[in-house]
């Protein structure tokens, strides 16, 4: 097993959350959009 410093551990989980945070940050973008068309058609009703 290869010995991994507590920085290169941090860095990696750093990464990790902050590629995670992004896609949640994206697909709530790509979203917002269709809750707003829903949210629209269902005051029209």
């Amino acid at each position: 097993m290869a010995n991994i410093t507590t920085t290169e551990r941090a860095r990696k989980i750093f990464w990790f959350v902050a590629l995670w945070m992004a896609g949640v940050g994206g697909t709530m973008l790509l979203a917002l959009p269709f809750k707003l068309l829903i949210r629209a058609g269902a005051a029209i009703h």
